[in-house]
């Protein structure tokens, strides 16, 4: 599951989340942002390279003594940020939790009511260890 990103199998919706808390939506708008022009694409002015050319001094005989580039990142994990994040970390934790709770009970009253028969018909949940070469293969959804 991830925020806001078409094609996945389950999209977590900030706006259902978060609802009704113009704090915390201020807040996942901020990392959104972050995560996706700074962290992943660059796009921002959070990190800069800065070129620029040292002057020689006046009578030297050549202007020019050395051509310099500035790398500059700004800090983005501050106490604050650090606070926000753990927080909304935690409200998303808890409403997928409630979102989890209530499938598992609206499965369990489909289930119930079969007999032994159909339920052990059904196919087995079975767990292969992967191998090293499927780190970069995308899951099969089930």
């Amino acid at each position: 599951m991830r925020f806001g990103d078409p094609g996945v199998r389950f999209q977590l919706d900030a706006q259902d989340i978060y609802k009704g808390d113009a704090d915390a939506l201020l807040a996942f708008d901020y990392f959104k942002h972050l995560r996706n022009k700074h962290l992943l694409h660059d796009e921002n002015a959070y990190a800069q390279g800065l070129p620029g050319a040292i002057l020689n001094q006046r009578g030297r005989p050549y202007k020019i003594a050395k051509i310099v580039c500035l790398s500059a990142i700004a800090e983005t994990l501050v106490q604050g940020n650090y606070s926000n994040l753990h927080l909304l970390v935690d409200i998303a934790g808890k409403w997928v939790g409630r979102q989890f709770d209530e499938l598992c009970d609206l499965l369990t009253a489909e289930l119930e009511p079969l007999s032994y028969e159909d339920l052990d018909a059904r196919e087995a949940m079975i767990y292969t260890v992967p191998a090293l070469d499927e780190f970069k293969v995308a899951r099969n959804a089930p």
